[in-house]
């Protein structure tokens, strides 16, 4: 993809898909809960449908802010759970203004230095899939010990993902893929904030 096409499509479309995103959240601490599972469905659908979108091209816009809605209804219980638990709403403005900072800085590595980190992907996608087993390891055997350990390991993937994804749009993502580039980024930067927000809800419990 053509560094100006990245400029000036990719980067404002990502900053509206987090406000549209921001949006959902409100929407999702009005919901009732029983609605939150067919909200979770409906958003692990809407990725499969626009990750399989992708590998054709591109995607419609349309299903990059549904799906940025939907992430934002899930998100809401997160942040419910983050400022009751700790009794500190700043504590989600920590996550985020933590998130941008780590997000921007790992992007503009690659964008500055043109370091190729195509070669992780499969690599990461392995080190997700044994985090994704061990956190349902740990619903059944709890501790907050191992809870840590598979939050920083998550962080540390979806860091991995930064690297990956900027590398490969750049190299690899046609200049009309602009859809395709933000949901990638996007689901970056969501799974690094969250697991930003949770070791932060773990440091402020012990």
């Amino acid at each position: 993809m053509d560094r100006e096409i990245f400029n000036r499509k990719v980067i404002p479309l990502f900053a509206l898909t987090l406000m549209i995103t921001a949006i959902g959240t409100f929407i999702g601490f009005m919901m009732p809960p029983i609605l939150y599972i067919p909200v979770v469905i409906a958003e692990f659908v809407v990725l499969i449908i626009a990750v399989f979108a992708r590998r054709k091209g591109d995607i419609r816009r349309s299903l990059l802010f549904a799906f940025s809605v939907l992430s934002g209804i899930t998100l809401a219980p997160i942040i419910y759970w983050a400022v009751g638990t700790t009794g500190d709403i700043m504590i989600v403005a920590e996550a985020l203004a933590i998130t941008a900072g780590v997000f921007y800085a790992l992007a503009f590595y690659v964008w500055r230095t043109n370091k190729d980190f195509t070669s992780i992907g499969s690599f990461l996608f392995f080190a997700l899939i044994g985090a994704i087993i061990a956190s349902v390891i740990n619903i059944f055997i709890g501790g907050s010990v191992f809870g840590i350990i598979i939050d920083v390991a998550v962080l540390l993937i979806f860091m991995g993902f930064v690297l990956y994804d900027m590398s490969t749009i750049i190299r690899k993502y046609p200049n009309n893929a602009v859809n395709g580039a933000v949901l990638s980024l996007y689901i970056d930067f969501i799974n690094i904030f969250v697991r930003i927000l949770e070791l932060l809800v773990w440091s402020r419990r012990d």
